[in-house]
């Protein structure tokens, strides 16, 4: 079984765990702010962070469902772009990136399950398969001595990871939470070693 498949049973059994319900079964609406920390490959000697921003802003608008403790969640997450002008050099070539952008948008399905641990404090385990398209923009030159090769640069591409996470809600009342969470992708996307979330939230439920 691959690791996708894994976490996608894990997902089911997640929402299937019988217990005491902390909330009504029912329709719930959120935003999410995270700070997300790319930590970028090493490509043909390259060190990637020195050419490209790795530390991103983003906005998570979500909807979700109770289901008893589990839940289910679909949300659309938008970062802001990320500019960076920087070398790395590798093998007597040194690269140059100048005002490079880089910005990423697209969707996530989530799942996870809430532990009440007592004082309206929910401890909650969860996991998320993103799907999100990366655009990149700005000027590369190449140098090897005396000889320099610029271009511009503009493009995107679309590529899917997981991640799994620990999170902490307070509930306000019967209808709203907030909360903070960390995560880190399991199933990477590509060119990247880590990639970590850091998020503050807020659920309101139907």
């Amino acid at each position: 079984m691959t690791i996708k498949n894994k976490i996608i049973a894990l997902m089911i059994s997640l929402i299937a765990m019988p217990t005491f319900a902390l909330a009504k079964d029912g329709p719930y609406a959120g935003i999410k702010a995270s700070k997300i920390e790319i930590d970028f490959a090493t490509i043909d000697g390259f060190n990637l962070n020195s050419l490209i921003e790795n530390e991103f802003k983003a906005l998570d608008a979500h909807v979700g469902y109770n289901i008893g403790n589990g839940f289910l969640e679909f949300g659309y997450l938008n970062s802001d772009k990320g500019t960076k002008s920087g070398s790395a050099a590798s093998g007597g070539v040194t690269i140059t990136t100048t005002n490079f952008g880089y910005e990423f948008d697209g969707y996530r399905l989530g799942a996870g399950y809430n532990y009440n641990v007592g004082n309206n404090l929910i401890v909650k385990p969860f996991i998320n398969y993103y799907d999100l398209k990366f655009t990149a923009s700005g000027t590369i030159s190449a140098s090897n001595g005396s000889t320099t090769v610029t271009g511009k640069v503009s493009g995107s591409e679309r590529d899917q990871a997981i991640d799994a996470g620990l999170g902490l809600d307070y509930i306000i009342n019967n209808q709203s939470k907030i909360g903070i969470s960390y995560s880190q992708f399991v199933d990477k996307f590509e060119d990247t070693d880590s990639v970590k979330v850091y998020s503050i939230n807020f659920n309101y439920q139907f």
